[in-house]
């Protein structure tokens, strides 16, 4: 093995030009790969994130009428909790429709109870706020920006709006948020459950159950929605965010495809050109296997030689190819923003499909040599000596 190694090796410096060459080649198909990989990786979570990212991903509420409200919603949300490792925030909601009209001006509103300890890093109002604080009393609520601006409220108002019933009812604006989406800023009005629920007189009730989950679980929303479904009874329904979202899901699955239909072709070209290149330089070097097996080596010897070489160059250029393709990445991250100034992609480098892709990269790199390898195994000694 070690003396295969060493020829191996002294073949790859004996033509120093042509091995790095090849070994660029592959550097540069592995940095394409890998730059595309990340690229497309970081799109897909950046568009979840905006989209899906602080919502609810999965959703409970009664199956006939979404707006019902139910009870027993601690020891459901219990249950999940000790279940369902997945779920990272979990919180019981109450949304009471309302209406605000001031003069001859109206505006339709969604009053949100929610616990914020449980649901902080769903919608994350805190965050959001621009003015005043978090609600700390029954009668106080946040109020989105697009209500605030139409009505020119500020922190310390009393808010009086109507039921759908036409009951009227006030609250004091303690904070304004910019919740990020133009409709949210113009209708939400948000305050704690316990307080809604008082308010609407709905004590220990929720109309929905909402769910975040950690990242790494977001693709697999459906398959915990219907767990969770065979745990509750049957008027209560559970949907997911791969449900409400089917063409998110599929701008996502063609990305994902055609960046995994690049990087295929990229590989099977990586390959033929080892394989070509290395298949002539058996050619070259036929006076060397034949003299080498002629001084006995056998032909696995031989074989090992090419195969040798190319797990060389596979090695070289996956890793010279692995800090370009990084490189390259964090310089497009950093460099190309929005006309906002923000970066156009997160510059996330994720490790294990960076290894992934140099492992697959040496490993073709190792079985394109094996068909050069199968070109030493059909040369006669004798035959390559006497023709020179």
């Amino acid at each position: 093995m070690g003396i295969n190694l060493k020829i191996a090796s002294r073949f790859l410096k004996s033509n120093k030009a042509q091995t790095i060459l090849i070994a660029l080649g592959i550097a540069l198909g592995v940095t394409v790969q890998i730059f595309l990989g990340l690229l497309i990786k970081n799109l897909n979570n950046d568009q979840i994130n905006q989209i899906v990212g602080n919502t609810s991903q999965i959703t409970i509420n009664n199956k006939e009428n979404s707006s019902k409200t139910f009870g027993n919603y601690d020891s459901i949300i219990n249950n999940i909790k000790a279940n369902h490792k997945q779920i990272s925030e979990i919180t019981g909601v109450l949304d009471t429709p309302g209406l605000i009209t001031k003069g001859e001006a109206s505006t339709s509103i969604l009053v949100r109870g929610m616990d914020f300890g449980n649901g902080a890093n769903i919608y994350d109002v805190q965050k959001d706020l621009v003015k005043g604080t978090m609600p700390e009393a029954k009668d106080q609520v946040v109020i989105g920006e697009g209500i605030a601006k139409k009505y020119d409220y500020k922190v310390g108002q009393k808010i009086t709006f109507s039921e759908a019933n036409m009951q009227k009812k006030t609250v004091v604006v303690s904070g304004i948020a910019n919740f990020n989406v133009a409709q949210l800023n113009n209708s939400w009005v948000v305050t704690k459950l316990n307080y809604a629920q008082d308010l609407f007189n709905e004590q220990g009730k929720v109309n929905s159950i909402e769910m975040k989950l950690y990242n790494k679980d977001i693709f697999s929303a459906d398959t915990i929605a219907k767990s969770i479904q065979g745990t509750l009874n049957s008027s209560l329904q559970v949907t997911n965010w791969k449900e409400t979202n089917p063409s998110l899901l599929n701008a996502l699955s063609g990305q994902s495809s055609s960046s995994m239909t690049i990087q295929v072709f990229i590989i099977i070209s990586v390959a033929m050109s080892i394989a070509g290149v290395l298949a002539v330089s058996v050619m070259q070097k036929s006076k060397q296997i034949g003299i080498l097996k002629a001084m006995g080596i056998k032909n696995s010897g031989a074989a090992s030689i090419f195969i040798y070489q190319g797990g060389i160059l596979g090695v070289i250029g996956s890793i010279v190819g692995g800090i370009l393709g990084v490189g390259l990445f964090e310089v497009f991250s950093h460099a190309i923003k929005t006309p906002s100034g923000a970066p156009i992609v997160t510059g996330h480098i994720y490790v294990s499909y960076l290894i992934i892709s140099i492992v697959i990269a040496i490993v073709v790199a190792i079985l394109a040599a094996v068909f050069a390898a199968s070109k030493s195994l059909k040369l006669d000694p004798m035959e390559v000596i006497r023709n020179n």
